[in-house]
């Protein structure tokens, strides 16, 4: 068995726990209000309530206001019905429930200011609830690294300043994190139906976030079945109960993909021609000649890099025919041209910095204010280091080839961040274009940094626990980091997922 957890362990995790409040309390109690302006996304979940921005009459409440966020909201009607089903729903909904009671009271202007704080305590939760159960597991150094991912990472500003919107960034941050503990709590474990409720749910909830993610759990379940398969005779029960859940979310977002409402049209619109002038154009090496075979007029091209936002018009007026350019039809033109796709993705990596958008305001009141320098982000030195950010995104890759080999869990950790980025880059670029990578993209930096503060945090774990044993001359082996995040049980840390039969 492993042995009791240290005095210092217990305080520490307590430390870090205070250290990531300290840093989101601060920050979504400021004045003004700091949060991420609204590029329009957001209407599309608040007009399921018909609640938009505080605003003169003049102004249509659903109209983007990426300049600065606003505190203030009000129910008002939209000339166009807005709803898109989102688990994010789920927070706005409660929030909802206290501007009900408000109203109630006489009052008509509700600050956002509440959804943020339900988004921190269900967050400080959820953070607690892991760390309690890897602990009572006995596995004190898994509990230590989920509370230095909720100090270094998830409370980052680059994350909190989505808390105080009703983007659904925050939804899927909270979804993936749960959604990554629960694989890891169940990769040793014999079937239960607690456990694949639970694992199908996490799934579920991540895959109706945001039209982004809608194929992503899909993915992590593939990972997971695969990895048990590669380990052992039979499939994983994980994998099983997660693709379960992966699949009800997928038809869920491909059937509202096929709706034919006026926001579904306006979504589909701006889509293509950001896939078409953001991605296949500024990477082809003559994009009149790919215009033609498009079938668009040759002055199209000279919107080349442009976002759909950007243009004179709806895509489809300002280039006829552009309602008929379908993804399989930019990928074929992509395939045809090799380096056109190598530029297509070099492009990609390139804007999916920085972690924290530039091309959005985050101080309520001002023209394009940034967060204010007394608010640390990991954004900065990212932003300002690319060698670091592409080291950030190569190291889980690379250490997802012990998976081949190794059965513990944190290979398993390794393999499912090493999913979790390329797909959701690649569903992002390819489902929007280079428009928004640094925002649609959000996860990619938080699973990239999670896995670099948890392989930390184990290894200094792993050295401590070595240099403990005796003279230290055997130091941190691979076997010492893999018992980190292995269960309490000895046996069991070399284990592949239980199978099914």
């Amino acid at each position: 068995m492993m042995k009791p957890a240290p005095r210092f362990a217990s305080i520490l995790v307590v430390a870090l726990f205070a250290l990531g409040l300290l840093r989101a309390i601060p920050l979504l109690s400021h004045a003004p209000l700091l949060a991420i302006a609204n590029s329009f996304d957001q209407a599309r979940y608040t007009g399921c309530f018909e609640l938009f921005p505080d605003r003169p009459a003049t102004i249509r409440p659903d109209e983007n206001s990426p300049n600065a966020p606003f505190e203030y909201y009000r129910f008002q009607r939209n000339p166009v019905r807005l709803c898109y089903g989102s688990s994010e729903l789920l927070s706005q909904a409660a929030a909802v429930a206290v501007y009900a009671l408000e109203e109630a009271r006489g009052i008509e202007r509700h600050s956002v200011r509440w959804l943020g704080g339900l988004r921190l305590v269900v967050l400080s939760l959820l953070v607690a609830v892991f760390c309690r159960a890897w602990w009572r597991r006995g596995n004190w150094p898994a509990a230590l690294a989920n509370a230095a991912v909720f100090a270094l990472v998830l409370t980052d500003p680059a994350d909190t300043l989505y808390f105080s919107t009703f983007y659904a960034e925050a939804t899927a941050l909270l979804a993936a994190y749960a959604l990554f503990n629960l694989i890891l709590l169940e990769a040793h474990s014999a079937w239960s139906r607690r456990g694949a409720i639970l694992l199908a749910l996490a799934a579920l909830l991540l895959a109706t976030s945001k039209i982004q993610h809608l194929v992503l759990p899909l993915c992590l379940a593939v990972g997971v079945l695969a990895f048990g398969r590669w380990h052992a005779p039979r499939w994983p029960w994980q994998g099983w109960a997660l693709l379960a859940g992966a699949v009800v979310g997928a038809v869920f977002q491909f059937a509202q993909l096929g709706r034919n409402d006026l926001m579904m049209q306006s979504i589909r619109s701006f889509n293509r021609a950001n896939i078409v002038f953001t991605g296949l154009l500024p990477a082809a090496a003559d994009p009149v000649a790919t215009t033609r075979r498009l079938g668009l007029p040759d002055a199209c091209a000279a919107h080349s890099g442009k976002s759909a936002w950007q243009l004179p018009g709806l895509a489809e007026e300002v280039c006829p025919g552009m309602d008929k350019v379908g993804r399989l039809i930019v990928v074929r033109e992509l395939l045809r041209e090799p380096m056109a796709m190598l530029r297509f993705f070099r492009n990609g990596v390139a804007v999916l910095n920085p972690w924290l958008p530039r091309n959005l305001g985050h101080v309520e009141g001002e023209v394009l204010g940034k967060l204010p320098a007394q608010f640390l982000s990991w954004n900065g030195l990212l932003d300002r280091t690319p060698w670091l950010r592409y080291l950030l995104f190569a190291l889980p890759l690379l250490a997802a080839l012990r998976a081949l080999r190794r059965s513990d869990r944190f290979a398993l950790l390794s393999l499912l961040v090493a999913v979790l980025m390329p797909a959701t880059f690649g569903i992002t670029i390819f489902g929007d274009g280079l428009a928004d990578v640094a925002k649609q993209g959000h996860l990619i930096f938080n699973a990239a940094l999670s896995w670099s503060v948890v392989a930390l945090v184990l290894g200094l774990c792993a050295l401590r626990r070595g240099s403990a044993a005796g003279s230290g001359a055997h130091g941190m082996d691979a076997v010492e980091l893999d018992q980190q995040l292995g269960p309490a049980d000895v046996a069991e840390q070399h284990e592949p997922l239980r199978r099914i039969g």
